[in-house]
């Protein structure tokens, strides 16, 4: 299936390894986007009588005497051929080139031994010196994925129509913050802010605009897309030594950065999360005849491999496959089976739903997922094509579907949570058949081909209509918000024209 990356075989533990860690590392608060931090899995030593050197070491040929016996004869005593016999050379594939982050990597594991998926994930995604995230602009045709916003300005803005009802929904508040997690380039913020400053009551109820965002280079570019300031200015309105931290809109509308979502000022807030919590870290496990094991990530030591890393899975239960795997919603999975939990992302939605429950206000999450728990998701990304999970660390987008079930169990009690539905039937609810025809209408001919493929892009089953879900928070015992009544939507309306749409990853 076109969203899953193809994921290498688990192979036996090298032996000898163990996984380091601290159990604070698991029940520490998670801070939003500062996943540089300790691996949360568990000593792990040798198994009793476990062999040694089982995977990617040579084995010699040797001439051994058993206790006893007598010592067997040399070729010049039986007269057999002194000749030597030696095994066919074999030609392996160059190992791809290591990147300064597979270096770290590869220095930790061999120190430490293996390490989990999840501080794979963080050391690959948003390692300060060299993560993938940190290099800066990694959106769009010239980089490795293409997003909603980034497809049409008909996404954003009608997530910005979205709130604006819910701010209507929840008592039209006279102050509201809008928050996003994991801005990207800042488009979609621009697209909402566009559709809400049409509504001139709503926009004057808006206090600030607050962005969680860790890289550096994407706060500049955040800040040049909504601020209209350029790249090459340092500090314009704010900022520290660590970056960016402030900036004013030609509208007056402050943007302020957070590294942590616990830094948010205590308003009431309409949070967005786009393609956010498929980033998150995720733990990966598989069902043994003992229990839950942990796929682990340790070095490829097989010279017929190009890559340099490799999954293992753990002889014995970890600290983490304690704390997560073993758990009564898992015990109907069969031998063989894996999971994929990310308690991260658990933490987050934990945090935006303490957050709604004390300030008030909507969340809308969106993501591609399900409602249930998956195994094998893990994708790597690169150049708008699926790529080997473990290769060239700090140049490939890693990220895994989301379980929208699991995040509702983090917000119980705080907020009220709607769906998951899909992104078709989201935009086609706040009216995107009708947006794309006033388009249309003023429209120069080149560009309604454009505005016809974009709109199928977004909603097409076969495209993003289905692939990516929807969910909302909103206070306890408020309304229903659009999109998530249970009750069958009507057919969408049709596009004047057709056209022939690209792939999803182009």
């Amino acid at each position: 299936m076109l969203w899953r990356s193809t994921f290498v075989r688990a192979v036996p533990w090298r032996a000898g390894s163990r996984i380091t860690t601290t159990r604070a590392s698991i029940v520490a608060p998670l801070k939003i986007a500062r996943f540089y931090s300790q691996d949360p899995s568990s000593d792990i030593h040798k198994a009793p009588g476990q062999a040694q050197g089982q995977h990617g070491q040579e084995r010699t040929a040797a001439t051994t005497t058993a206790a006893g016996s007598e010592p067997l004869a040399s070729s010049e005593s039986t007269g057999a051929s002194s000749e030597a016999v030696t095994a066919p050379e074999v030609n392996y594939p160059p190992k791809e080139d290591l990147t300064p982050l597979a270096k770290h990597i590869r220095d930790s594991i061999k120190i430490q031994g293996p390490m989990s998926v999840a501080h794979f994930m963080r050391q690959v995604l948003v390692n300060p010196l060299s993560g993938y995230y940190m290099k800066g602009d990694v959106f769009g045709t010239q980089g490795d994925f293409i997003t909603s916003p980034e497809i049409s300005q008909m996404f954003g803005e009608l997530l910005g129509i979205w709130f604006l009802i819910q701010w209507q929904n929840i008592g039209k508040p006279s102050r509201v913050q809008i928050v996003e997690l994991g801005p990207g380039r800042g488009t979609l913020m621009m697209d909402m802010l566009r559709a809400a400053s049409r509504f001139k009551e709503f926009r004057k109820a808006i206090s600030g605009v607050h962005l969680v965002e860790a890289s550096p280079g994407l706060r500049k570019m955040q800040r040049q897309t909504l601020c209209g300031i350029p790249l090459s200015e340092e500090q314009v309105g704010g900022g520290s030594k660590e970056g960016i931290t402030a900036a004013m809109r030609p509208d007056g509308l402050q943007i302020s950065w957070h590294d942590v979502f616990d830094d948010l000022p205590d308003e009431c807030s309409l949070i967005v999360a786009h393609e956010f919590f498929d980033a998150l870290p995720i733990y990966k496990f598989e069902k043994t005849d003992e229990g839950w094991r942990e796929l682990v990530v340790d070095l490829e030591e097989d010279p017929a491999s190009t890559y340099h890393f490799r999954f293992v899975l753990a002889p014995g239960p970890t600290q983490a496959s304690r704390a997560f795997a073993e758990h009564p919603a898992y015990d109907h999975f069969k031998t063989g089976d894996r999971i994929e939990i990310s308690p991260d992302s658990f933490r987050v939605a934990h945090d935006m739903a303490k957050h709604m429950n004390k300030n008030g206000g909507s969340a809308l999450i969106v993501d591609y997922g399900k409602d249930y728990i998956q195994g094998d998701t893990l994708r790597g990304i690169r150049k708008h094509k699926f790529t080997h999970v473990l290769t060239e660390p700090g140049k490939v987008d890693l990220s895994a579907d989301v379980d929208f079930n699991y995040l509702k169990q983090a917000t119980e009690e705080l907020v009220d949570c709607h769906g998951s539905v899909t992104q078709a039937h989201l935009l086609h609810s706040l009216g995107i058949g009708a947006r794309l025809n006033m388009l249309l209408a003023k429209a120069a001919a080149h560009r309604r081909e454009g505005l016809i493929s974009s709109y199928h892009r977004l909603v097409d089953p076969k495209e993003m209509g289905n692939v990516y879900r929807v969910m909302a928070m909103t206070p306890l015992g408020s309304p229903t918000p659009i999109a998530f009544e249970p009750q069958t939507p009507s057919p969408p309306p049709q596009p004047q024209t057709s056209t022939t749409t690209p792939s999803k990853l182009q």
